[in-house]
């Protein structure tokens, strides 16, 4: 009965081993695929600062002409759009900029859980920040226009009217560049929804793996327990 015992529990601690040195290698691999993610979402992030900061710039710059009677804007402007593009970049740049540099830090301790754990809250919060931003670009709740106007005009629909201007008419400078910068980064905006998604289902199946082993681990003890109580019954 002992020598049964002692094959069962060596059976038992051969498959716990394999079962994490298994979870080991999924864990290095979804820490590289979140790395990776972050990356890219940085890397997406940081692109919509210029883009949008560009022609905040030189609307600026261009919309104290109205003082002298060479207006370039409309009345019915509405520079909120651009401002919450920023916004958003700059928000998902700082978010996923602290979950590259925890990553990167040498640690002599496990931190699969912990950065796991930022994963998700990163994405989440990230989904959440470009969400609001594209639905902020599309609908611009409480807006408001001059008496004679029945919408607003926004840095990039105000600038892409002129890719084809009027009776032949000049189109002024820059607004062929503002309009494809910003187009750009209400593309970019949108590839962030994309892969904040992929960046949460990366974290999610990290986490279940985490439950997956932390529950193997409870029942291995268990089992260990009961060997060591049949063991000192027998013995008795």
């Amino acid at each position: 009965m002992n020598c049964d015992s002692s094959t069962a529990g060596s059976h038992q601690t051969y498959t716990a081993e394999l079962e994490e040195s298994a979870f080991l290698r999924r864990s290095r691999s979804l820490h590289w695929a979140r790395l990776g993610l972050s990356s890219l979402i940085f890397i997406a992030a940081i692109a919509i600062i210029p883009c949008e900061a560009v022609p905040l710039r030189h609307y600026k710059s261009t919309s104290e002409w109205a003082s002298v009677g060479l207006a370039l804007w409309p009345l019915n402007f509405d520079l909120r759009p651009t401002v919450a593009a920023l916004s958003c970049g700059c928000v998902i740049t700082f978010l996923s900029l602290m979950y590259i540099v925890a990553a990167l830090l040498p640690s002599p301790h496990s931190r699969i859980k912990p950065l796991n754990t930022y994963a998700s809250l990163s994405a989440f919060a990230g989904f959440i920040t470009a969400l609001v931003g594209v639905l902020f670009i599309i609908h611009r709740p409480s807006s408001s226009y001059p008496a004679g106007f029945t919408h607003n005009e926004t840095l990039h629909s105000w600038t892409c009217k002129w890719k084809i201007a009027p009776d032949g008419a000049q189109a002024p400078i820059y607004f062929s560049r503002d309009c494809a910068s910003t187009r750009a980064g209400f593309v970019l905006l949108c590839v962030l929804l994309a892969l904040e998604v992929l960046l949460g289902l990366v974290a999610a199946v990290g986490a279940w793996l985490q439950r997956n082993v932390a529950r193997h681990r409870e029942d291995l003890v268990q089992l260990e327990k009961l060997d060591i109580a049949t063991k000192q019954v027998f013995r008795n």
